[in-house]
């Protein structure tokens, strides 16, 4: 008997210690908070500490985050760009002494960095060109940004290799059919008045593009052609010729090489602070080309987002899907869970986050098709808690949820 309990006893210790072991590693069954459930028709939240997720509800459901993928955009641009990367714009000269414009997609191409690169213009000795060439081919785009319907909206603008402020242009209408720009660092262009003849009297903010053009160009190039005309102008540089769209000829000499001067943290920064989404998807396309070169197409960036969400956050497609990097087309989809991982990955950048009701946090609206998220860090005494909450309902809810996070 003794030879049959020695080898049972055995096996029971073994057996006692493998499950001690398991329970010990095995991570606990997250936990609903019904004060948060109650505000949630179609919708789900996160709360982890550690990387671990403590409360959840509905953390697998794909739903549409709208503006917390920005999140994801940013964090690759910071892993894939690097700290190092930076925008260009070149200036070139042409025997006919043609200024030459070449973009490379600068998301920050304000008026501010335009009245710079005209006085290093003119500090090169010239006074006096024939006709602006702005050449866009750096970009090879099929389509508009997905999810953008080109309305007069801000938010809806079109991408570009050379774009001035946003692709969105500043007035102030009067009523007596004045047309003025409301910005001192902007002069007046002549696009202004073209489009603040269909405008109502007050101050407006527009996608430059929605409105009709000349016929010739497109009307964010027209603009970005008369700012710089402008400015030049400011610097003693005038133009004979024309505003118009071409390519760099190989016999145009380079006359400046200007590197802008933002790093991709500060460039992260300003993107989640305004929530812009021209600067997330010129950062999205800069993604591509850093990957596959020039021209930058939504097809080559998708690859790079595909590789880094499946290769270095360790997600599946049914996890996190992105078809561009705003967060406005309702086809980008996202779990909880996913954006979990994002916001433990972006962990060492949580500074670059804007603060909402005392939190690290990236809030995403789609009013019209209902959805209202947050995405961020909850401060707590044992260090902050990352959280997340996707609602797609008619109702937005979205600070009651956090609110109920916050207790637990």
């Amino acid at each position: 008997m003794n030879l049959l309990r020695e080898p049972l006893s055995s096996v029971f210790v073994t057996g006692f210690f493998f499950l001690c072991t398991f329970l010990a590693r095995a991570p606990l069954q997250a936990q609903e908070i019904p004060e948060a459930n109650k505000y949630i028709s179609r919708g789900s939240y996160a709360l982890a500490s550690q990387g671990t997720i403590q409360y959840s509800f509905n953390a697998t459901q794909q739903l549409i985050p709208a503006s917390t993928i920005k999140l994801v955009t940013t964090l690759a641009a910071l892993q894939i760009l690097g700290a190092d990367y930076s925008f260009n714009t070149s200036l070139f000269l042409d025997k006919q002494q043609n200024l030459i414009i070449k973009g490379y997609g600068d998301p920050f191409l304000v008026s501010e960095k335009v009245a710079r690169i005209a006085a290093l213009v003119a500090e090169q000795g010239v006074n006096e060109i024939e006709d602006i060439i702005l050449d866009d081919s750096a970009f090879s785009l099929s389509s508009t940004p997905p999810g953008t319907t080109n309305s007069k909206n801000p938010y809806d603008v079109n991408c570009g290799a050379l774009a001035v402020n946003f692709n969105t242009i500043p007035l102030q209408v009067y009523q007596q059919a004045k047309i003025t720009s409301p910005e001192r660092q902007t002069p007046y262009l002549p696009v202004m008045g073209r489009i603040g003849a269909k405008l109502s009297s007050g101050y407006h903010r527009v996608n430059v593009d929605a409105f009709p053009g000349n016929g010739k160009i497109s009307n964010s190039l027209q603009y970005c052609g008369e700012l710089f005309k402008a400015l030049l102008a400011k610097q003693g540089v005038q133009t004979k010729g024309t505003i118009r769209r071409g390519k760099l000829s190989a016999s145009a000499q380079p006359l400046i090489m200007y590197k802008a001067s933002e790093s991709i943290a500060e460039l992260t920064q300003a993107c989640l602070l305004s929530s812009s989404n021209f600067m997330a998807n010129q950062l999205y396309l800069a993604l591509g080309v850093q990957r596959y070169g020039y021209p930058a197409t939504w097809e080559k960036s998708r690859r790079v987002m595909h590789d880094f969400i499946t290769d270095y956050l360790k997600l599946s497609p049914q996890q996190l899907q992105m078809v561009e990097g705003s967060g406005i087309a309702v086809e980008n989809l996202a779990t909880a869970e996913a954006l979990i991982v994002v916001l433990e990955h972006f962990r060492p950048y949580t500074a670059l986050i804007p603060m909402k009701y005392g939190t690290r946090m990236k809030s995403g609206t789609l009013k019209d098709t209902g959805v209202f998220c947050y995405a961020g860090y909850i401060p707590g005494k044992g260090g902050t808690r990352s959280f997340v909450i996707l609602l797609n309902q008619q109702k937005n809810h979205r600070d009651a949820v956090l609110k109920a996070l916050y207790r637990h």
